[in-house]
Formats: C-alpha cells, structure tokens, sequence
C-alpha cells in the first residue's frame, strides 16, 4: 500500500471515529435534556435534528425504562411521560423518574386562562409567540378570589402562583421585563380544549352554590 493510499485510510478511519464520537454525545445530550423536562425545536435546534433522524431508536431507548416520548412536531416541542401499567399485571413496581404534576384549584385556574388566551390568540394572530403581562393575569385571577382589604397582600398571593406556574414551564419571563412572560406552547399538551369546558362548568356551578348560599343566608 502506498504512503498517499495509508495516510488516506487512516484520514477516513479517524473520520468515522469523530463522527460515531459526535453521534454519541448528540445522543447522550438529547437524552439528559428530555430526561430534565421539554425539549423545544426553536431552542435546541441540533437536538430536535438529531431527534427527528434518530426518533424510533430513541423512543425504543425511553420505552425500556417505562417512560413513552411525546413530540409535536406542528407545535415544535417533546417531552417524557411515565408509562402507568396495569397494576394488577405488573411484577415489581418501577420507581418514578418523571414527577407527577398534583396541580392546586389555584394552579389549575391560572392554567386554564393562559391556554385560553392562547387560543384566541392562535385564531387572531399570526405571531407563535404570546405574551402576556402580570397584571393581565392578575386581572384573570380577581374574580375568583374574595374581595380583601388589603390589596397588596392578594398581589403577593397572586404573584406567587404566577411564580410556580414559570417554575412548572408553563409560562418564561422574558429577559430585563420582569412583568412579562411568554406562555410556552407545552401547555397544550396539558390542557385540552376538553379540559378547558370541564373546567369553566365547574366553575358556574361553584358561582351559583355561593349565589344559592348567599340568599339562603
């Protein structure tokens, strides 16, 4: 073999080895950041690729340790959810690598206004991203709270549910404008338009058990 042929193999060799190494470290870096919570297109734009190349492989990879891969690609995000077998088929009891979300009354109504609004604002707007402000939200909350002289103890009740809803990733404030946040389009996956129905009649029918009970009174 001549000099020009081997230093051509060895060339092609080390190649393969940085692009098989590349591979691996998209691979373990893809896994790691769904394992850690969602994964977005616009932000992680070298992952989603890889993702979408490599998708029945990664979700056979997840599906070995009880968690199913859910992706949508129309809304540009993915996430992990813990497969619930049958109890009473199921041997040993897998210990719990995604945390289960127990979402307060509270939380639940906070949720249900910003999938709302994100809806209008899918039917009337052209731009992917929503933002809304704090005091909008605050203005969601209001008529479902009592009425309390002090109001600045309510604004704290309020900016502290608002704090947990971007802690859980539903909602981002946006970087030197601290009152304003962008609702990440995950919530979605979370609230349904169902959901959103089923909700709002609960929410009459608690409106007139407090109407019945104030007349009663």
């Amino acid at each position: 073999m001549s000099a020009t042929n081997e230093n051509n193999t060895q060339t092609a060799s080390l190649d393969s080895t940085q692009s098989a190494k590349l591979q691996q470290q998209q691979k373990s870096a893809l896994q790691i950041k769904l394992l850690k919570g969602v994964l977005y297109r616009s932000k992680n734009r070298d992952l989603w690729q890889y993702l979408e190349r490599d998708q029945y492989q990664v979700r056979e990879y997840f599906s070995q340790l009880g968690l199913s891969l859910t992706l949508d690609d129309a809304e540009g995000y993915a996430f992990l959810k813990q497969v619930d077998f049958d109890r009473e088929t199921e041997v040993l009891e897998l210990p719990r690598l995604i945390t289960r979300r127990h979402l307060s009354f509270n939380q639940t109504l906070l949720l249900v206004a910003l999938r709302k609004r994100l809806a209008e604002h899918d039917s009337e707007e052209s731009s992917p991203r929503l933002i809304v402000t704090r005091a909008e939200m605050h203005q969601w909350l209001s008529p479902y709270f009592s009425e309390v002289s002090n109001q600045i103890k309510q604004q704290r009740e309020f900016d502290a549910l608002i704090k947990k809803i971007s802690e859980m990733q539903f909602i981002k404030p946006l970087i030197n404008h601290s009152d304003d946040f962008e609702v990440l389009r995950i919530i979605k996956a979370f609230i349904s338009a169902e959901q959103i129905i089923e909700f709002n009649q609960h929410l009459q029918t608690l409106a007139l058990n407090h109407s019945e009970q104030g007349e009663a009174s």
